[in-house]
């Protein structure tokens, strides 16, 4: 079986905050994390052309509410009209980074370290705690993607 390695450069987050769905789906090359939740039920796993790994991730379940919070607040801030907000996902020395579209012509900042979520986007900076360490349990699921 052939080892995958990923260019992290090209993986993309989506997060979704709507009414009644919150999601995350993280896509690199032909493989997707989608973590999906809808009113009391929820639905994690890695999808590739071949299989499907379910996830039974409780933190995973966390930071995907947690993640959909923030983009309420981000979007909120900005005057964004999105539901969803896509954009390159960056693992660096400095955290997880995610630079999300929040509106057609910009985009926002957003660095996990911790339990904190830093956010720039234009003029709005503010700096959010949070109750896990996101930015690390991105971290060790985006390994799930190379291991289903």
């Amino acid at each position: 079986m052939a080892t995958h390695r990923w260019n992290l450069s090209k993986t993309l987050l989506s997060i979704t905050s709507s009414p009644g769905v919150r999601a995350i789906t993280i896509t690199a090359g032909d493989r997707i994390l989608a973590s999906h939740l809808y009113a009391k039920s929820s639905y994690a796993a890695v999808v590739t052309r071949e299989r499907e790994c379910v996830i039974t991730s409780e933190e995973l379940k966390k930071a995907t509410w947690l993640l959909s919070r923030l983009m309420d607040r981000v979007g909120s801030a900005v005057k964004s009209r999105y539901y969803t907000y896509t954009g390159p996902l960056e693992i660096s020395t400095e955290g997880v980074i995610f630079k999300p579209y929040v509106t057609p012509t910009s985009t926002a900042e957003i660095i996990l370290t911790g339990k904190f979520a830093r956010v720039q986007a234009g003029d709005f900076k503010k700096k959010y705690r949070t109750s896990i360490e996101i930015g690390e349990v991105l971290r060790r699921h985006i390994q799930l993607l190379e291991n289903c």
